[in-house]
């Protein structure tokens, strides 16, 4: 857990802020999930997408209404402390309203709206899973924010991505999803300017799993790729980063997955009547699980910045 240590590395060009007691993770500690052809959409997290909108419904706000990016917060922040974390990012990046951002895994385009209606930002919002991506254009039309919020459906390893166009990258809980992270870190600097700058917060091992807990790793979280900090570090160096900042976020997460596993318990009722019992039971137990594997010590969290040099 955090002991609120601080540790400044230097190792050739880069600077590694460490905010944990490294000596408790293993170094060289690498997971590779094998996917084994379970695609991402098997995730519970991800079960009925379109959920969203029934929640609104539930709201009394109809299909076809204009929405405020508020309006959906509640919803469409997939990723730990919800737009908290997003605007931690505004700040430890320096974005502003004319950043080109690039977001990688943007899911229901929550985060990517947030920077266009708080910031201004111009976002392209990458979505592998083409329901949530469909369901992503269709809330960023209803807020009216199309012209500052472009969604794009592809994979990050392979889709075009312009060279030298974006001022910052950015991702939630997304590039532990995507095998070859090495090479996606490698396009991902590629795709800055000069002296743009990545955010990233991502899961990371902090001691070995046992075997059941290692399973839900694959097949609940999909965790495909994932390492120790000092990993994450090392694949962000050789891709070319400097100033590498890294914050340890595991007890911040730790409590706020706690939380959200007591409320939706403390509200199943609810869920089970908007969303039916199967959804319900997915969504449950993914919560349950990823507040088992944060108590157990295993699951870290950790945010990491850089720049392009």
């Amino acid at each position: 857990m955090a002991t609120n240590t601080s540790v400044d590395r230097h190792e050739s060009s880069y600077k590694y802020r460490v905010c944990y007691d490294s000596s408790r993770v293993p170094r060289s500690m690498t997971f590779e999930a094998i996917d084994g052809g379970r695609h991402i959409r098997s995730m519970p997290l991800y079960v009925d997408v379109r959920r969203v909108l029934t929640e609104l419904a539930a709201l009394g706000i109809g299909p076809d209404q204009p929405l405020t990016p508020d309006q959906l917060y509640p919803f469409d922040q997939f990723h730990y402390h919800g737009t908290d974390a997003v605007r931690a990012a505004v700040g430890a990046i320096g974005l502003g309203r004319q950043s080109q951002v690039l977001e990688v895994g943007a899911g229901l385009g929550g985060p990517a709206r947030y920077l266009a209606q708080t910031v201004g930002c111009h976002v392209t919002a990458l979505e592998l899973q083409r329901d949530l991506h469909d369901v992503a254009v269709h809330l960023t039309h209803r807020c009216g924010l199309d012209d500052r919020v472009k969604h794009v459906h592809g994979d990050a390893l392979t889709s075009p991505l312009p060279e030298k166009a974006f001022d910052a990258v950015v991702s939630w809980l997304a590039i532990h999803h995507i095998p070859n992270r090495p090479a996606l870190l490698a396009r991902l600097y590629k795709t800055l300017r000069p002296t743009g700058r990545i955010y990233i917060e991502d899961l990371v091992v902090r001691a070995a799993f046992p075997p059941a807990d290692q399973r839900d790793v694959e097949r609940t979280l999909h965790g495909i790729t994932m390492t120790s900090t000092d990993g994450y570090v090392r694949d962000l160096a050789a891709a070319g980063f400097v100033d590498i900042e890294v914050t340890d976020m595991t007890s911040s997460w730790a409590i706020f997955c706690r939380a959200r596993a007591a409320a939706f318990a403390a509200d199943r009722e609810r869920h089970a009547r908007l969303h039916g019992e199967d959804t319900t039971a997915r969504l449950e137990g993914f919560f349950n699980t990823v507040d088992r594997l944060f108590t157990s010590g295993g699951l870290g969290g950790v945010r990491l910045a850089g720049r392009r040099v």
